[in-house]
């Protein structure tokens, strides 16, 4: 559970005033990397610790032009288990540095309140005491 919150912490998405209405913020949790080992272990926190069943969890990823979209489609699939109904439109950015040489970025999100206001305080209570700075 340390690590979920850990990469939630550092990696995440922190809440953020919606621009749409006065005094309205957004609460989702996201986390965003290139790494599929981290964004497995944050999968299996939310799925394990949070009970949040694959069905709620939405997908995202980017990659760079030429770098093999479906098979990086299938891949991240295969990592995450979440169905590719459940993915957003790939964003494709110009051409990268390292054009077919890497997996892309994915983002996993998940919707609800409550379920940020769980998290962070969860994140509070096993968290709040190490990042005190006298």
């Amino acid at each position: 559970m340390l690590i979920g919150l850990i990469i939630w912490w550092c990696e995440g998405t922190k809440i953020r005033k919606d621009k749409r209405w006065k005094n309205s913020f957004v609460k989702v949790i996201e986390v965003t990397n290139c790494n599929h080992e981290l964004i497995k272990i944050f999968i299996d926190f939310l799925k394990l610790d949070l009970n949040i069943p694959v069905s709620k969890m939405k997908a995202q990823i980017q990659v760079h032009r030429g770098d093999g979209v479906k098979k990086i489609e299938k891949f991240w699939q295969s990592i995450t288990g979440i169905p590719k109904i459940q993915f957003n439109k790939t964003i494709i950015r110009e051409v990268g540095h390292k054009p077919g040489k890497n997996l892309g970025t994915f983002k996993v999100r998940v919707y609800g309140r409550d379920l940020f206001d769980k998290l962070q305080s969860m994140f509070t209570k096993e968290l709040g005491d190490l990042l005190i700075i006298e």
